[in-house]
């Protein structure tokens, strides 16, 4: 799924910031030119604030390396093709190659044995992660109306999807027949929880809306869950190796990790009423995702809204 078109983002501000206008209004229709509607648009905002944020997750794909359908060893080393988790899956635990089992890819596949191929040609391309679903427990600590202190809790469940092939041939017997290629799916499910503490920096003195920006550092923590293969509705399971008691240590520092970064965000802040904020925000961050192969640092981005209650 792609990032979505800015008019939608724009048209989501123009909304948010009309019907909060309406509301800010009505709060204060009582006192209108009064000291108390004054009083209530400069109202001290110094004190602990908390909130709520949801929002969208733009996952870099450089991690989806490890849903890619060549697995790692029980070292921790890469796999080449003729010992990847697909052609062991594909060719002998489902293709019957390992003599004890029936060729269930030919049955998904409606061909005899020998009519289907899998060759390193094959395997996954096109890796990419779905938006996801964020949602955390924001707080902050206000010194006085416009800096404050942020300590953040995030978190997302993301799902990766990708293609691959399977070439097949009605004709199994001759070298000579037309091969077809099939493309088929493969997907991954990954966990994220995201801890921020920073600065954040209200610029203005409107009473409803102001710009704000903020920063700071961030420790990620991610968990690889799953990581499938589908041939026309039978699902192969690619994550079956890393249930061996072998995989132990790998699975403790491979497929879950804890990496740092920094974040940064922007956007616009409104005080519909004396004790609730609301914020729309677009957060990018720079992390090291620790899971796969050579993690690195890299830019992620998230967009969102998040709710404080003034205590």
């Amino acid at each position: 799924m792609r990032w979505t078109s800015p008019k939608l983002i724009y048209s989501l501000l123009f909304y948010s910031i009309s019907a909060f206008s309406l509301f800010s209004q009505d709060s204060t229709q009582v006192g209108v030119g009064s000291s108390d509607s004054v009083a209530t648009g400069l109202k001290n905002m110094k004190g602990f604030h908390l909130g709520i944020f949801t929002g969208t997750l733009f996952a870099n794909a450089y991690t989806t390396n490890l849903y890619d359908g060549y697995g790692f060893d029980v070292n921790g080393n890469r796999n080449d093709f003729a010992n990847s988790f697909m052609y062991r899956r594909i060719v002998y635990d489902y293709g019957g190659m390992n003599g004890t089992t029936t060729d269930q890819i030919a049955a998904a596949l409606n061909v005899s044995h020998n009519g289907w191929a899998f060759g390193s040609s094959d395997m996954p391309v096109n890796l990419h992660y779905n938006i996801a679903l964020a949602v955390g427990l924001n707080t902050r600590y206000c010194f006085d109306n416009k800096t404050a202190v942020t300590l953040n809790v995030n978190a997302a469940k993301l799902t990766m999807n990708g293609d691959f092939t399977i070439a097949t041939s009605t004709y199994s017997n001759s070298i000579q027949s037309p091969w077809v290629v099939n493309t088929f799916g493969i997907n991954g499910t990954e966990e994220r929880l995201n801890l921020q503490l920073g600065f954040q920096r209200i610029m203005g003195n409107n009473s409803l809306i102001n710009f704000f920006a903020e920063g700071g550092l961030l420790i990620s923590m991610a968990k690889y869950l799953s990581n499938m293969a589908t041939i026309n509705g039978l699902t192969i399971d690619l994550s079956a190796y890393y249930s061996q008691p072998a995989y132990n240590s790998f699975r403790a520092k491979g497929l879950t990790g804890i990496g740092t970064g920094a974040f940064a965000g922007a956007g616009f802040s409104l005080t519909p009423g004396k004790n609730w904020t609301i914020q729309l925000l677009y957060q990018p961050s720079l992390e090291k995702i620790n899971i796969g192969e050579a993690p690195k640092y890299v830019l992620q981005n998230a967009a969102g809204l998040r709710a404080y209650y003034n205590f």
